[in-house]
């Protein structure tokens, strides 16, 4: 019946929403990001971006989309420029793909969510 699809769709919602991009600090990043047994996603922000909100919005989609097989976070590079440093992040946003400890995949600048999921996928399948 209809009512139990938009029953449904509002659970996936939700689900969807319990999992966004977690932060990630030069504190956390070791334990999150070099050493996580799965696949990671960071995106490389800066408060005053406003190109990097609609980046952000993507990014939430999709830690709720591969919830599991993924983990997404997020880097405020105001905040924690030596990680930018380190991955010679000159502008925001950029999302960087790693897979066990090592970068693998980079996305610089805005760019539709397909972009993102085909990075994704060949980490995955990597």
């Amino acid at each position: 019946s209809a009512d139990s699809t938009e029953d449904l769709n509002a659970k996936v919602t939700l689900f969807h929403r319990l999992y966004t991009a977690a932060v990630v600090t030069k504190d956390t990043w070791e334990k999150s990001v070099l050493n996580s047994a799965s696949p990671v996603l960071v995106e490389f922000y800066a408060s005053w971006c406003g190109p990097c909100r609609m980046v952000h919005r993507i990014i939430d989609e999709i830690a709720g989309e591969y919830a599991g097989r993924l983990s997404c976070f997020i880097l405020n590079t105001d905040d924690d420029f030596p990680i930018a440093e380190d991955y010679e992040i000159k502008a925001v946003p950029v999302v960087l793909l790693f897979k066990n400890g090592e970068k693998r995949e980079s996305v610089v600048g805005t760019m539709p969510k397909d972009f993102y999921i085909a990075a994704i996928e060949r980490v995955l399948k990597s």
